[in-house]
């Protein structure tokens, strides 16, 4: 039986991490089909911060539905990663965490633009994403782009 081309081989961090890369550029390209392929049918997706979309999406309707919250208030949308870091290099495919720091840029419907950081912890298991974590280095810029208050320039 052959490998699926879009999934890693085992120990292949490398690779894993240009699928990372390839999540994210189908997150700015607001491809709904693409970002849903990585996740679990009981996938649980959770969002820090107090934004209309903050909170827990169990299940793949329901990251579904968040996603395309959240790819019709952005205008534009893209995400950049900086780190990835694993649990278990040698057994990526099978049941892993791994970590991701990246920049997200970003400018809603109405024309508010942001530049935040943030970190997400994935879990994956057989390939497919079971979990993810995700916290905003300064949740207000993440607020902004919602319709709460613009945070204030930096000096």
């Amino acid at each position: 039986m052959g490998r699926d081309a879009s999934s890693p081989r085992r120990g292949d961090g490398e690779v894993f991490e240009q699928l990372v890369q390839r999540n994210m550029e189908a997150f700015g390209r607001k491809d709904l089909a693409a970002v849903m392929r990585w996740w679990a049918d009981d996938g649980i997706l959770e969002l820090a911060g107090h934004t209309p979309v903050s909170g827990r999406y169990e299940g793949r309707d329901a990251i579904a539905g968040f996603f395309r919250t959240v790819f019709e208030r952005y205008a534009s949308v893209r995400l950049t990663v900086r780190h990835v870091a694993f649990t278990n290099p040698v057994a990526l495919t099978y049941r892993n965490t791994v970590y991701v720091e990246s920049e997200l840029e970003a400018t809603s419907s109405e024309g508010v633009t942001i530049h935040d950081e943030r970190i997400a912890v994935f879990e994956y298991r057989r390939g497919k994403v079971v979990s993810m974590r995700e916290w905003a280095f300064d949740p207000t810029i993440i607020e902004a782009i919602w319709g709460h208050e613009a945070p204030p320039a930096s000096a």
